[in-house]
């Protein structure tokens, strides 16, 4: 059976629109559509560069979905009547794919390859008919001519957000709402806000609760507009996570999103950092993966991943995944904190005071950076100049919010107990968001062998 004949064979006989029998315009698999007279793949309506033979592996791949396609039969349909050694071709265009899908043949999500004979494919595959009386624009997408513009403005927010500057966060929240003065129901940039408001949280621009009640609001109203939205579920999840501590629900949430949009980054990146808080560790490595290798460019996965090595205890791992983000930006200064922390841990801690000087500076002295360094002084045996610290954080609190748990940490490593416990306390009460952390992070060792460790669990719930 050739290619175009078994495509129509399997596929038209569906879908009859409008009285009339038509063969499928397109084949739609996650927030993928290949379109098969315009020879063009999209992704959520935007055009993938895709070359010829790469193509055509994916048409032949989704004639039978579920099948194995053999190597050879590939050969036969990209080279035919023609001798060739086609093994080095045809690998080069199924990596050419797979770039192209974001898929991996360690994890795929989309094709199975069975070594020396052939592959699968696993999604999903659902037809697009259209009337044969019907005339399709080409330049017509997915997204619709009307949500360019605010898609355009989406991405920016996206863009700032991931910034992790709290002047970028600002930018962030008015390209979404430009997003929606284009159109009110466009809801992915309602969890796009969701989003920024937990990092208003995370960044302590806001009180906790204030961007909790927002951030509520905007996931409510995405889901609203769209039941089945990948963005809104994650935001929700990561909301219940941090916020609730409704860990149940958040796994669930979670899951939900990826079983919309497996190929949705920032969703694998956000179930890591859940996995991680709960100190499931190999399975937030295997997410973060899989988020880095959907965006590799991603300066907040690439730098989440180092994190995630951390409070593995990877420390090594932890440090050189930090040196990799920095190659992309060395100004980015999460990135230069949790090489600082990786440094400390592993006895470095002249080389830990130097980078989270750094990211001091590159920070312009936000409260977690202080802290991390008063804590690195601390741990040096340099008690005045954390206590300066200290006093710093403590003058900053009087004009905006500076997380407890901050204190908490810094009280700690100047072995004042007593008060880390007290900081401790106020966190839950006021739920910051960070308490998500206590129970693995390492710089609160110190306080897991103590008679209030009781305490200390209650805290991090």
């Amino acid at each position: 059976m050739t290619g175009s004949n078994a495509l129509q064979r399997n596929l038209s006989s569906h879908v009859a629109v409008a009285g009339v029998r038509c063969a499928p315009r397109a084949l739609r698999f996650g927030v993928f559509e290949l379109h098969l007279e315009d020879r063009e793949l999209r992704k959520r309506g935007l055009r993938i560069k895709l070359q010829h033979k790469p193509f055509q592996i994916l048409r032949l791949l989704l004639e039978t979905p579920g099948d194995f396609v053999p190597r050879a039969c590939l050969a036969r349909n990209l080279w035919p009547d023609l001798h060739v050694d086609f093994d080095r071709s045809l690998n080069t265009a199924m990596n050419s794919l797979r770039r192209a899908l974001g898929d991996s043949s360690e994890n795929p999500r989309f094709i199975e390859t069975r070594t020396g004979f052939g592959y699968r494919f696993i999604a999903p595959v659902e037809p697009i008919h259209e009337s044969l009386s019907q005339t399709v624009e080409p330049a017509e997408t997915a997204i619709g001519r009307q949500d360019l513009e605010p898609y355009h403005d989406y991405l920016k927010g996206r863009y700032f957000g991931d910034k992790l500057k709290e002047e970028d966060l600002r930018k962030s929240v008015a390209y979404f709402e430009a997003a929606l003065a284009g159109n009110p129901e466009y809801a992915p940039a309602y969890a796009g806000l969701a989003d920024t408001y937990s990092l208003f949280a995370a960044l302590g621009t806001l009180p906790p609760q204030d961007a909790y009640h927002r951030a509520k609001q905007f996931i409510a109203t995405a889901l609203r507009i769209d039941r089945n939205l990948a963005e809104a579920h994650a935001a929700l999840a990561s909301l219940r996570t941090f916020h609730e501590r409704d860990l149940v629900n958040a796994e669930a949430e979670y899951r939900k999103a990826l079983d919309l949009d497996q190929n949705y980054a920032r969703g694998h990146q956000f179930y890591a950092e859940h996995l991680s808080a709960r100190g499931r560790h190999q399975e937030a490595l295997l997410e973060i993966g899989i988020a880095r290798q959907l965006d590799p460019l991603s300066l907040v996965i690439n730098m989440k991943m180092a994190w995630i090595l951390y409070m593995a205890r990877d420390f090594h791992g932890a440090l050189e995944q930090s040196w990799k983000t920095l190659a992309m930006d060395p100004a980015f200064a999460p990135a230069q904190n949790t090489l600082g922390l990786a440094c400390q841990q592993m006895g470095l801690l002249e080389d830990a005071i130097v980078e989270l000087q750094n990211a001091c500076v590159c920070s312009a002295d936000h409260p977690a950076a202080l802290a991390s360094l008063g804590h690195a002084y601390a741990s040096a045996g340099m008690r005045r100049e954390a206590e300066q610290l200290l006093r710093q954080l403590q003058r900053m609190s009087e004009s905006r919010y500076v997380s407890p748990y901050w204190m908490a940490l810094l009280h700690a490593a100047l072995e004042e107990t007593h008060v880390a416990f007290e900081y401790l306390e106020n966190a839950r009460s006021s739920g910051d968001v960070w308490l998500a952390w206590l129970c693995v992070e390492p710089r609160f060792d110190s306080l897991r062998s103590l008679p209030e460790q009781s305490a200390f669990r209650s805290a991090g719930a």
